[in-house]
């Protein structure tokens, strides 16, 4: 057995405990998978192992989830909530899509998928209660929303994407943007589908007290509002770099005492840390044994240039049934996709990134995944939480396959 070919399946056993053991973090095997091989089949030392660490990847993680959770602490993104839901004045119609945009806009601004359906995810399912909408059809929009949003410059997973299409070439100051909204669309679709297939447009109860009054922001709530506009219009107007632009606004808030620095700091999401720097330093080090080369000639071998981005999406999405998606599947998938079309003979690599990006976000309607299960969690007592987990479970699996079929009309088949 080759060391590249023993490398792989290293890596395969880290996904798959990770996905059957979910109290285990894939980025501490995965950490100490890299130090094993590193130190025994290449000879390196601890040092050389570190260096596949991505620092400033994980800085734009850390400096955007910072920014933000001290706009949680001082209720900034809570008054936001309540401005918006004075949107829907209690109809149930278009509650959900209230939702689908509220999420949206939460997640696109800077908090991330994750941040905002924990913070709209209860007010959302105990709506749909009230009102007498499936919940089924709320637990999607929610998560669809949030994660047509998450790919958003500002955006932690948008970071993430940023910092991977400059590690494969991709340095074109608007990409990330165009690569945002072209997520986002395609997000969209699968959002209106739910909203048609659920009876979204069926007219349910009145809701009382969705319609809040006035929202009036205090002065430190005005400055966080402030410097948050000023970070989204920084990274997507002026392409300033989201981890410096985080940083500074968060010192500054941190400075002038507008929100609990401290607590913020015990909030910020240290698995997902972990996540991206176990497999980033693991799939560092299987690119040095020439692992990614076999992994993409083994691809290669059962593709073809006309489907190629909805290959990408299905495996993608596959990956994430029990993995995180920007945590594990984007800095798995992203790498592989320049050598993949190089061997397929040509192909748009900035589609294919699209592809990754769509497919792995998928699925997380699912209850297996992190948003599924937030939105489960919000779920009243009293509701029928085992049939909610099956309608979300079944649509959260077939999610790969239209994913697939989505990127094969608009990626694949406009080539």
């Amino acid at each position: 057995m080759t060391p590249a070919l023993l490398a792989l399946l290293a890596l395969i056993v880290v996904l798959v405990l990770g996905a059957v053991r979910p109290d285990l973090n894939v980025g501490v095997l995965a950490t100490a998978v890299a130090f094993g091989l590193g130190m025994g089949l290449l000879g390196l030392g601890v040092a050389e192992v570190s260096a596949f660490l991505p620092a400033q990847l994980l800085l734009t993680v850390v400096g955007i989830a910072l920014l933000f959770e001290l706009a949680r602490s001082n209720g900034t993104l809570d008054q936001i909530t309540r401005a918006v839901l004075r949107l829907a004045r209690g109809n149930s119609r278009v509650l959900p899509l209230v939702f689908f945009l509220l999420t949206f806009a939460l997640s696109a601004l800077g908090p991330g998928n994750i941040a905002a359906t924990a913070l709209l995810a209860p007010v959302a399912m105990g709506i749909a209660a009230r009102a007498g909408i499936n919940p089924t059809l709320m637990a999607i929009l929610v998560c669809t929303g949030a994660n047509a949003g998450t790919f958003s410059p500002a955006a932690v997973t948008g970071g993430i994407n940023a910092a991977l299409l400059q590690r494969i070439g991709l340095e074109e100051p608007g990409l990330p943007v165009r690569i945002f909204l072209a997520v986002a669309a395609i997000q969209s679709v699968t959002a209106l589908l739910a909203y048609a297939l659920f009876g979204g447009y069926r007219v349910g109860r009145p809701v009382e007290g969705v319609s809040v009054g006035r929202v009036a922001l205090n002065p430190a709530q005005r400055l966080t509002l402030g410097a948050i506009g000023l970070f989204v219009l920084g990274v997507m107007v002026f392409n300033v770099p989201p981890v410096a632009g985080a940083f500074v606004l968060a010192a500054l808030l941190a400075l002038l005492k507008l929100g609990d620095l401290e607590q913020s700091m015990r909030q910020l999401p240290w698995s997902v840390v972990m996540l991206i720097g176990g497999i980033s330093i693991l799939m560092g080090l299987l690119e040095r044994l020439g692992s990614l080369e076999l992994l993409t000639s083994l691809l290669a071998r059962y593709s073809s240039p006309d489907a190629v981005n909805a290959l990408l999406a299905l495996l993608s999405g596959l990956a994430s049934v029990g993995s995180s998606s920007s945590g594990v599947v984007m800095p798995l998938m992203v790498p592989l996709a320049p050598e993949l079309l190089e061997k397929l003979g040509g192909g748009d690599l900035v589609r294919a990134v699209i592809a990754i990006d769509f497919g792995s976000h998928m699925v997380d309607v699912s209850p297996l995944s992190t948003l599924g299960a937030l939105c489960m969690a919000g779920l009243p007592e009293g509701a029928d939480r085992s049939r909610l987990f099956r309608q979300m479970l079944l649509w959260g699996l077939s999610m790969a396959l239209v994913g697939a079929l989505l990127a094969f009309v608009f990626l694949d088949l406009p080539q």
